[in-house]
């Protein structure tokens, strides 16, 4: 165990975890048509190095586990309920443990991060910044692979998967290596908020700007108007963070820089209302409802019909869809009521803790982004939750300028 130690060995197995990430994401399925595959991801190569590093990190530093918090006793009490409540209406019902065990080790991971006040950029190994740079290569990548035609990239069961829309779909969309067009926003969103909190890690502002440019344009390309417009709610937080409340006065640049943000603001608010009707938040209300009803009907869950059986939305006409639109209500529909309560209380746990924990206006724009993608699509599968927790974490113990001056 000295020999981890000095060779930083939890480090480098961090970075693989990253590469498998962001770019290699080799898993294991049932299935292997692109839909399917990424609602029962099995086994991950990306989990299981993520695993080993928790479990490292307990190793090394397991004189400070105990004492608990209270906070921390509360959490385990709840991942435990929740694994309880899983394994009861997987064995009844569901037959889908995959899942249960994927979200236990994301869950897990935020509570060694948070429990150990883990700063992957501390030692020899700046890990924050390889991970900057991972980011960078794989959207770099993406976009390559947009310009060549297609749309997602899958390592499943050991096959590589190239996908590409059909030529008659209703819009163009992205997803490259994620589940969907959402989860790809959902997490272009959380990079552009890791890389505005560390943008001193890259190595000029040219080098910032052109990497958090290469964001924006996937984002585009995904054409998920909810996560563009959450870069703005970053974006202002990001501002009102550098703001000296004390001694604040506003200067003559302040103007013409405000005044064309809301410029920019008004243009995507209007593109964003022409391609959607923001009554029913995108008609996301009625498919709600309507999945609702599915939801008290089948109380134990929908287990492996979910992705196959479809739902008829009589307010819209009798549009069919396979799924609630919204993460939360999905782990109802998918694993059962109790067991969908529980994820998402645990996950409503950690942004309370988080936003807590940093004080900063940046996270609460992050996380109110993030949150209105939760809500409005099936944004986040299993598969992505610890690289998504990692870096709200990553955003969280980020020194921000105002609330954290001494």
């Amino acid at each position: 165990m000295n020999w981890l130690k000095e060779h930083e060995a939890d480090s480098w197995i961090l970075k693989g975890a990253i590469v498998f990430f962001l770019l290699f994401p080799a898993f294991y399925s049932p299935y292997t048509d692109v839909y399917q595959s990424a609602y029962y991801a099995g086994f991950s190569w990306a989990y299981f190095m993520m695993a080993l590093y928790m479990a490292i990190q307990v190793w090394k530093k397991k004189e400070k586990i105990w004492p608990l918090s209270g906070a921390a006793l509360v959490y385990f009490a709840g991942l435990l309920v929740y694994n309880l409540l899983s394994l009861y209406f997987n064995h009844k019902y569901l037959h889908w443990y995959w899942e249960q065990v994927n979200n236990t080790v994301a869950f897990v991971l935020f509570a060694v991060l948070a429990i150990f006040q883990v700063r992957p950029d501390e030692g020899k190994q700046d890990n924050v910044r390889f991970l900057l740079h991972c980011i960078v290569i794989s959207n770099a990548v993406s976009l390559v692979y947009y310009l060549m035609g297609y749309t997602k990239f899958m390592v499943c069961n050991n096959q590589f998967i190239f996908f590409e829309l059909p030529g008659d779909f209703y819009e163009s969309r992205h997803y490259w290596i994620y589940s969907h067009k959402s989860e790809y926003a959902l997490m272009l969103v959380a990079f552009i908020a890791l890389f505005i909190a560390y943008r001193k890690k890259f190595r000029s502002t040219v080098t910032f700007a052109l990497s958090t440019a290469l964001l924006l344009v996937c984002l585009y390309l995904t054409h998920s108007w909810t996560g563009i417009a959450g870069v703005f709610l970053i974006i202002i937080g990001s501002v009102l963070d550098q703001v000296d409340w004390k001694h604040f006065k506003m200067k003559k640049w302040y103007y013409p820089a405000a005044g064309g943000f809301l410029v920019v603001a008004g243009a995507t608010a209007y593109k964003l209302m022409a391609e959607r009707n923001i009554m029913n938040l995108g008609n996301r209300v009625p498919i709600w409802k309507s999945v609702w009803q599915i939801i008290l009907k089948h109380p134990e869950g929908w287990g492996l019909r979910f992705g196959e059986s479809v739902i008829s939305v009589d307010e819209l006409g009798g549009f069919l869809v396979n799924n609630a639109h919204n993460v939360f209500f999905n782990q109802m529909l998918r694993f059962s009521i109790p067991v969908g309560i529980v994820f998402t209380l645990l996950f409503l746990g950690i942004v309370i803790y988080t936003l807590v924990k940093g004080r900063s206006f940046l996270l609460a724009g992050t996380w109110a982004a993030l949150l209105v993608l939760l809500d409005m699509d099936y944004a986040l599968m299993s598969s992505q939750m610890a690289l998504l927790f990692l870096v709200v974490w990553l955003i969280t113990i980020y020194k921000a300028p105002i609330f954290n001056r001494k």
